[in-house]
């Protein structure tokens, strides 16, 4: 399966579940984490649109089927937006955490994959930060062998809404790389 495909599959829903979700938005307010959320919610949509043999955590993969696995992660920033609250979060740990992962991703953890993704949401972000958050991201970019795909939305479960994005990434073996 191409990164495209699992784009097609599955982005359009899943944001739409995000922004529908008036529990999701809580937890964004408060700039906590919900990873086992996101895998639920991701199972769910393969499983609907008739993938095949989903199944979560084999081994130290998040989601698998066939050839594909999936490592997922919710980067919650220390971004100012008026709208979450403002707590300190490690956003320089997380995205080491997602960077790990795409390392273990092409290591022995997912050997048997061909097809080895990461899908990841970050949140508080708005326009005013991108340029920090450029920084962040090229971190990702640079162990990724494709880019990552970026996919606004809001949480707008609650008054005000938290914006966020969904990145979609494709690891491949380091001599994929150009």
């Amino acid at each position: 399966m191409e990164i495209q495909e699992l784009i097609d599959l599955t982005a359009k829903e899943l944001i739409q579940r995000i922004e529908g979700s008036r529990g999701l938005a809580v937890f964004a307010k408060r700039r906590a984490k919900f990873e086992g959320w996101l895998k639920v919610e991701l199972i769910d949509l393969l499983l609907k649109n008739g993938v095949k043999n989903v199944v979560p955590e084999v081994g130290l993969i998040d989601v698998s089927f066939g050839e594909v696995a999936i490592e997922l992660k919710t980067v919650n920033t220390n971004y100012r937006d008026g709208i979450a609250e403002n707590l300190t979060r490690p956003i320089t740990k997380n995205i080491a955490d997602v960077v790990e992962d795409i390392k273990n991703h092409r290591g022995k953890k997912s050997i048997e994959f061909l097809y080895k993704y990461v899908i990841f949401v970050v949140f508080p972000i708005g326009e005013k930060d991108e340029i920090g958050w450029k920084t962040h991201l090229q971190k990702i970019n640079d162990e990724l062998g494709e880019s990552c795909h970026p996919y606004p939305f809001k949480f707008h479960g609650t008054k005000n809404s938290v914006s966020g994005r969904l990145y979609y990434g494709r690891v491949t073996d380091r001599e994929m790389n150009c």
